[in-house]
């Protein structure tokens, strides 16, 4: 059995992680609009059995009395998808241990495989696996105020371990139920403190009984009044203790009252302060910021794209704080919708990623080293290796002195493609864009190319209206280089390699074409992906190299603004496109 600790507690996610956030959210959305229905304790306990089946997609959900001793037994107070046959055998658990009396003793999240062990030592998880079998069982506390109001479990068929995103719904689920009890309890002592029903008894003696019963139908009435206002207040301050007291940094914008915004704390700590959509423009208040540091401008933030209908996932920004610190966060937003499709607000979360970013950044620090160390005694074999080719008369000499310079130098592209790559990962590859004249540029690659591979044609066609782009031409050397490259490796040798530059709309498009075997279709879909090296030509043989080329290709166009795909027909052509935004024209300019 796993016990959840405090180091296990949710955490900030990575980029990939984040969508997860946004589930995450979502679940307790759904589960906060179920239970805002009702403030009756016995209501509440059956929502809150067959929400989390729901939400948490489990076969099975009960929900036990928290246990008044130890010598006492555990009441089951509503259920869940629980089959006929064991019905019953959860109405009272003995005081004997089990999996549900260990998570309230424990006050911690409690799990079981339903292995052997278990299913000796707990009487309640060997009933539930005599059902679902095999299952993975969940035992939850709910707490509210410090207080143990009960014990939510929920089993699911076919889980033979926890799975990491339901882990963190199931610790958010469970605070978000011990608030609702916790609410519902103490509105319930309140509402049976406020106004006796003898309060007819207090109305004096006004006149006949028809008048007499007017007035105590319209004490009644104002009595209901006061307690509908005062249900709708302690709804909105129950609302108002989910979101700040959430363990994910969320912020809550509701159009309904005037566009006001309730942030957790969680938020505020990343913030450093209140949310920045919460006070006015001030020196001294948090900004969200594009990467690098540009702050948002109000409309562009995903709060507020969101209460327009515009949904967000996994958006890198970063948050800075008021001493000018920054805070990379992932932030995740949508709208938040009535029943019929109304907007009537938005919610963000915003997940702390500085230990991922950091991480990234000591893995490219250490790659950097790591070649810069490879680099130095290339370098020297390099020189030795071109010095004694120079000097030495000898054919055989010559001959090997050759291969150990071309090794060297394929070594040394395979260290920069290393390089760039993990700068790329890490998005800090460095593009320095100047006007280029893309023809001229073409022109040159063409000819360095048919000067390196004499033995495959390659064929230029351009249009002549192509204005000047953008670029940085050192990197369009590299992806037209590893293009070109790739062309004469997988086409045929006989065959022509076609590049053509035209102009759409506003962006160029440059096309590397070549004749041969093809791409299969489902090989199209991984090709720009880290080290994948498909079979060379006719020979069936992975060619040599890191496997990196398309992928750093990939990521040099991107970094443009541009865009890369690949068409194949087997066994006739293969082409690679990609796009590169033309400069917007100055204002006033025809």
């Amino acid at each position: 059995m796993t016990r959840i600790s405090e180091h296990d507690r949710l955490q900030a996610a990575t980029g990939e992680p984040a969508s997860a956030a946004s589930l995450l959210a979502d679940a307790v959305v759904q589960a906060s609009a179920a239970l805002s229905r009702t403030l009756a304790p016995e209501a509440l306990h059956h929502v809150i059995a067959e929400q989390a089946a729901r939400l948490l997609g489990a076969d099975l959900s009960l929900l036990h009395r928290a246990p008044a001793g130890r010598e006492l037994p555990i009441r089951l107070l509503a259920s869940s998808g629980v089959p006929l046959e064991l019905a019953g055998a959860f109405d009272e658990l003995p005081s004997t241990p089990s999996l549900i009396r260990r998570a309230a003793e424990s006050r911690r999240i409690e799990h079981s495989a339903t292995d052997e062990a278990d299913r000796e030592r707990f009487p309640d998880v060997r009933v539930i696996e005599a059902s679902l079998r095999p299952c993975w069982v969940v035992s939850a506390p709910l707490l509210g105020a410090d207080r143990l109001l009960g014990v939510l479990t929920c089993a699911l068929g076919g889980r033979s371990a926890p799975s990491l995103e339901l882990l963190p719904c199931v610790q958010a689920l469970g605070a978000l139920f011990g608030l609702a009890l916790d609410t519902a309890e103490r509105q319930a002592e309140q509402r049976a403190q406020h106004h006796p029903r003898g309060a007819l008894d207090d109305i004096p003696d006004a006149g006949p009984p028809s008048q007499r019963r007017a007035l105590a139908l319209l004490e009644d009435a104002r009595a209901e009044l006061r307690e509908a206002d005062g249900r709708l207040a302690a709804e909105r301050r129950w609302l108002h203790s989910i979101i700040e007291d959430f363990p994910v940094a969320i912020a809550v914008f509701d159009e309904r009252s005037g566009g006001s915004l309730v942030a957790s704390r969680r938020c505020e700590q990343i913030c450093g302060g209140p949310h920045p959509l919460k006070m006015p423009p001030s020196p001294r208040r948090a900004l969200l910021c594009a990467p690098g540091g540009l702050p948002l401008l109000h409309h562009e933030m995903p709060l507020v794209r969101a209460a327009r209908g515009q949904a967000t996932t996994c958006e890198e920004l970063w948050f800075r704080k008021p001493d000018g610190s920054y805070v990379p966060v992932v932030v995740s937003a949508g709208p938040i919708r009535d029943d019929q499709g109304t907007i009537l607000g938005a919610i963000a979360s915003y997940e702390d990623v500085t230990h991922f970013t950091e991480r990234a950044r000591l893995h490219q620090e250490w790659i950097s080293m790591v070649a810069h160390d490879l680099k130095q005694p290339l370098t020297a074999v390099s020189a030795y290796a071109g010095m004694l080719l120079r000097r030495s008369q000898a054919a055989e000499t010559t001959g090997w002195s050759q291969k150990v310079l071309a090794g060297a130098r394929r070594l040394e592209r395979m260290i920069e493609d290393l390089l760039d790559a993990s700068k790329i990962e890490a998005r800090r590859l460095s593009i320095e864009r100047r006007p280029t004249d893309l023809v001229a540029h073409l022109r040159a690659a063409v000819e360095l190319a048919a000067a390196e591979r004499p033995e495959h044609a390659v064929e230029l066609t351009a249009e002549e209206d192509v204005p000047l782009v953008l670029v940085d031409a050192a990197r369009m050397d590299q992806v037209m280089g590893n293009l070109l490259l790739n062309a004469a490796k997988y086409g045929d040798p006989g065959a022509p390699t076609r590049v053509a530059l035209s102009r759409r709309g506003a962006e160029v498009e440059i096309a590397v074409e070549n004749r041969g075997p093809g791409i299969h279709p489902d090989d199209l879909q991984r090709l720009f992906q880290r080290f994948q090296r498909l079979s060379s030509g006719q020979s069936g043989n992975a060619p040599s190299g890191t496997g990196l080329g398309l992928y750093i290709c990939k990521g040099i166009v991107e970094a443009h603004g541009g865009r890369i795909w690949a068409q194949s027909q087997p066994n006739e052509t293969t082409s690679f496109h990609f796009t590169l935004p033309l400069p917007e024209a100055p204002a006033g300019d025809g």
